[in-house]
């Protein structure tokens, strides 16, 4: 595969590495070859080492000193930290949306809920992930907080990661997180503020088991 040169090369090339650790291709603790990917993609060394700088800050890949890069380990511990983590935001989104939201953003939120529905009933893997962090992030736009939509974003590679998981365990997690992320939204906009701290709760606990499980038996 060639990448044509582009005003950010290495952000192509860490989205092309991003996808494959997503999908399992390059597995935890995986090295990645520098040499190989620049013989693979036709890129410069300079390149590839600025690509993986930029995966290491969406916390897909650890660079060590004189060793070199490394997919980063997906553990029990790290998967739980990820989702207290995202729980967290996720109430903070919800209270502030329930503040700031405006009919105009309603109706954004609205039309990306039904291309959530749609994308989780096609059981199209690539669209339900897109649509599901678009939703989330179009959300933090409507509720007027750059700070908690940055946070989110930045969370979304390691998100996108566990969530692929958990879907090559059980595809039926589309439904079940489309739900989620809808009842979400809906509570946020209704006055069901006292609703949410369960709801994500629950999800959060729930989901964060499914992804362990992966883990579990990917390693066994």
């Amino acid at each position: 595969m060639a990448f044509v040169a582009a005003e950010s090369l290495a952000e192509q090339i860490a989205n092309h590495l991003a996808e494959r650790i997503i999908q399992g291709e390059l597995v935890s603790n995986e090295r990645i070859q520098e040499a190989r990917i620049v013989s693979e993609l036709q890129v410069s060394r300079g390149s590839v080492r600025e690509a993986l700088l930029i995966l290491e800050r969406r916390h897909l890949v650890t660079i060590q000193p004189r060793r070199g890069a490394f997919v980063t380990e997906l553990t029990a511990d790290r998967v739980r930290g990820l989702y207290r983590l995202y729980g967290n935001l996720l109430e903070m989104l919800a209270e502030k949306l329930s503040w700031s939201w405006t009919p105009e953003g309603k109706a954004v939120l609205d039309g990306l809920v039904r291309k959530l529905n749609s994308s989780a009933a096609s059981h199209d893997e690539n669209l339900f992930t897109e649509a599901n962090f678009e939703l989330i992030s179009e959300a933090a736009t409507v509720a007027g907080n750059e700070y908690l939509k940055t946070a989110l974003d930045n969370l979304r590679p390691p998100l996108h990661r566990a969530l692929a998981l958990a879907l090559r365990k059980n595809l039926s997690e589309m439904d079940d997180t489309t739900l989620f992320v809808t009842r979400l939204i809906e509570y946020a906009l209704s006055e069901r503020m006292a609703d949410v701290p369960a709801l994500v709760n629950e999800y959060c606990k729930r989901h964060c088991l499914l992804v362990v499980q992966a883990l579990d038996s990917v390693s066994a």
